[in-house]
């Protein structure tokens, strides 16, 4: 779960958003340990030994989600493919889908927490400090983008490319129009910041609970971070009528496309479930 990609979710099934910027959910998934374990290295500055146990609780995590949670994405796929096919998709299945996909996340968190807990318990404070490092730096990173005269090319292009990752290749004019759409949306960037701020601070004091066993109170923080804040609500709902128009625009040669790019999600995803 990239951190967190809140509302970009498209279509609400934010649980495979790690996965859909590869070209292949399978290649992905198998590689997910791997490719967790360096990302969190990246942030805690690891020595040997907690990289290896790192590695033993992300194998653990990779096989309870094969078992326990890709059937609940093959159903959140079907969910979609039926909002898809009801003819108008509406803000309410969009939000139903969102819902399923937060539930989802909820439970990989409940069943990560204990297998964190111990790992973080013994970071040391340097390894605390290096986190907040790279938060910083990430935040300065986001700014430099997201506040200069660039920001709403910055913000088109990653709502189409997340678009194309979601629904398959679109043609030139449905891509020219989603950049159209999402340069105009009003992004109120002392807003935006303050609630980045805040999600970045409740993520530290997140693990910091696991960290101290309290389990519970940590995931709590960390599906908050899930929430969208009262100061990005209106952005929210800038994206959501932008998507809603794309989908219940798109013609009947689009819309097979489309079901064709879930349906090849859909036998990966199964293939994956059986091992």
């Amino acid at each position: 779960m990239p951190l967190l990609k809140r509302l970009a979710t498209l279509l609400a099934l934010a649980a495979l958003a790690g996965l859909v910027a590869c070209s292949s959910v399978s290649l992905a998934y198998k590689q997910f340990p791997l490719l967790a374990g360096l990302w969190v290295d990246h942030y805690l500055d690891l020595d040997s030994g907690q990289r290896g146990r790192l590695k033993v609780q992300l194998l653990a995590l990779q096989a309870w989600h094969r078992r326990e949670e890709l059937p609940q994405w093959l159903a959140l796929l079907r969910q979609a493919r039926q909002a898809l096919d009801d003819g108008v998709a509406t803000q309410d299945e969009l939000l139903a889908l969102e819902r399923g996909a937060r539930a989802s996340v909820e439970r990989c968190l409940q069943h990560a927490a204990p297998l964190a807990g111990p790992l973080l318990a013994e970071l040391r404070p340097e390894q605390w400090q290096h986190l907040q490092k790279k938060l910083d730096e990430k935040t300065a990173e986001w700014r430099e983008k997201q506040s200069g005269r660039d920001g709403p090319d910055e913000r088109a292009k990653r709502y189409t490319n997340n678009l194309e990752r979601w629904l398959g290749d679109l043609d030139r004019a449905t891509r020219k129009q989603a950049r159209a759409d999402a340069q105009a949306w009003h992004f109120d960037f002392p807003a935006m910041a303050q609630a980045r701020a805040l999600r970045q601070k409740r993520l530290v004091d997140a693990l910091q609970a696991w960290s101290r066993q309290d389990l519970a109170g940590g995931t709590a923080l960390l599906m908050q971070d899930l929430q969208p804040q009262p100061a990005e609500q209106a952005y929210r709902e800038e994206i959501i009528a932008s998507l809603l128009k794309l989908l219940n625009g798109m013609t009947p040669a689009q819309l097979a496309r489309v079901r064709q790019h879930w349906a090849d999600w859909s036998e990966e995803l199964r293939a994956l479930q059986a091992g």
